[in-house]
């Protein structure tokens, strides 16, 4: 029997054989979804979804529940080939085109970013079944999606100054700073002694000193220091004591597991934050692109409102 792969596609009337047989068993490549005059065919799915796959088989997951994952992965990855065959089609119908060079170009540059030679190159991507110029033509989509999102969604877009003065007060804890604070502690076994120390504190002894003299701790040889620690390091027992505190200053006695303890801030670090003006190219970029990113999803609806689409998967 001559096996052929037949290529359907409801109402389009299109029919065509190809070499994909196996032993005994005809194999069937169908089309799974019709965009305007452009087909996705299963075989195409299959090999964007390829890549994923590893994840799945590698899980521990019942064979059910991978056949899910599956389904759905494909299901993703086959509204990402149709988002990405509209916005093709749009590029051509505005007439944006991509040149060998500008290809080459981004190839080259993909190359020296990876530290790869041309032979190296091309094992890479036989290693993952892609041809040169299958890669040459996922370069030139990609470039020509770039050009024409830049042409109808990000040269339209504006950050004001409003709005990024509105993020930054909106985002406290994204631009405050991270304060760590360089720490000494005097240990000892009894709140009576630690309140003499605290004591001879107040009377002028150095820190320091009053570690090497009185700290049971192992660091008191150091004159007691810690290190320099985030206060999330701490309980909220420590926290409370030491937060307050200014640099040069030490806490009353705090009750620890350990013992009883003094603790000194020698230095405070990173306490100024980030400023408005400092914040203000950064600011702008994730507004700049949070806006794109909703803009592009409207544009791209947009399309799929407009364009015939059948999915058949």
């Amino acid at each position: 029997m001559n096996k052929k792969v037949l290529i359907w596609v409801t109402g389009l009337c299109m029919l065509a054989s190809a070499a994909w047989v196996s032993a005994n068993q005809e194999i069937v490549d169908r089309i799974v979804a019709v965009v305007n005059d452009d087909i996705i065919t299963l075989s195409r799915l299959h090999k964007a979804v390829q890549p994923y796959l590893q994840q799945v088989t590698s899980s521990r997951r019942s064979e059910a529940e991978k056949k899910q994952m599956v389904e759905a992965m494909e299901k993703k990855v086959l509204q990402t080939m149709i988002d990405r065959t509209l916005t093709r089609q749009e590029a051509v119908r505005q007439q944006i085109s991509v040149s060998d060079d500008e290809v080459q170009a981004a190839i080259d540059n993909f190359k020296q970013q990876n530290g790869l030679d041309q032979e190296a190159f091309e094992k890479g991507l036989a290693s993952e079944g892609i041809s040169l110029e299958e890669y040459r033509e996922r370069i030139r989509e990609d470039i020509m999606h770039s050009h024409l999102v830049n042409r109808v969604v990000r040269s339209r877009i504006i950050v004001t100054r409003e709005e990024i003065e509105a993020y930054y007060h909106a985002h406290p804890e994204k631009f405050k700073g991270e304060k760590k604070y360089h720490l000494y502690n005097i240990l000892v076994a009894t709140e009576a002694e630690a309140q003499q120390v605290l004591s001879r504190l107040d009377q002028g002894l150095s820190f320091s000193e009053a570690a090497q003299r009185f700290s049971t701790a192992s660091n008191a040889g150091d004159g007691g220091e810690l290190g320099i620690f985030d206060m999330d390091t701490f309980n909220d027992t420590i926290k409370a004591a030491v937060q307050p505190l200014k640099k040069g200053e030490y806490s009353q006695v705090i009750s620890t597991q350990q013992g009883y303890q003094i603790i000194y801030v020698q230095d405070i670090l990173g306490a100024d934050g980030t400023t408005l003006e400092q914040a203000k190219d950064e600011i702008q970029e994730i507004l700049y692109r949070e806006k794109g990113e909703e803009k592009l999803a409207r544009w791209i609806e947009s399309l799929k409102k407009n364009a015939h689409i059948k999915i058949m998967l």
